[in-house]
């Protein structure tokens, strides 16, 4: 841990990832210029070469890029401490949005406004499901096994009516169990 920034503090910290955060709508990727522009730019905590290494860290865990790479420099300029503020920071605005959201559609919940809007939405919705059902099921169909497995989901949730969480539900369990048998068989 060379040429750490002595002036960091765990608040300015925190009220950069904030501001990062404040735009994460988009997803994770659609932040990381911003990151990069007020981490290496503005506040000179890394170097660009650095913050390529932190994207390329941040892919190889799971959850947000974003998230993962503000966790990284977070650590690196402050440790353990620096990795909470730098995390909640970029967490916070989304947090408070989405709970914004979710009170305003729970007190909107009796609008037709809002039921005209959702009932606007739910052929956009069914198309793009449609199409990743799809695009899924042309992958999945190349193989005798895949057909198979894509037939009998389609059969037990549109005929039988299952519920697709429980399908899914199923379908991680057979996946095990059948890690299990074919590992068992290697060894």
């Amino acid at each position: 841990m060379k040429n750490l920034p002595a002036q960091a503090t765990f608040w300015q910290i925190f009220v950069s990832f904030t501001k990062v955060g404040a735009v994460l709508f988009g997803g994770g990727y659609a932040m990381l210029p911003l990151l990069e522009r007020e981490v290496v730019n503005r506040r000179a905590w890394c170097r660009f070469e650095e913050m390529a290494d932190y994207y390329a860290m941040a892919q190889l865990v799971p959850g947000v890029v974003a998230v993962n790479t503000a966790m990284l420099i977070g650590h690196r300029l402050r440790g353990f401490w620096g990795t909470a503020a730098a995390t909640l920071g970029v967490v916070c605005a989304p947090f408070f949005v989405i709970l914004a959201y979710a009170v305003a559609f729970d007190r909107m919940a009796g609008s037709t406004l809002l039921a005209d809007a959702m009932s606007g939405l739910r052929p956009a919705v069914a198309g793009l499901m449609l199409g990743v059902a799809y695009t899924m099921f042309g992958r999945s169909r190349k193989t005798k096994l895949g057909l198979a497995v894509s037939l009998l989901v389609v059969f037990l949730v549109l005929v039988c009516g299952v519920s697709a969480v429980n399908v899914i539900l199923a379908g991680v369990a057979a996946g095990v169990i059948w890690f299990a048998a074919v590992f068992r068989k290697r060894t």
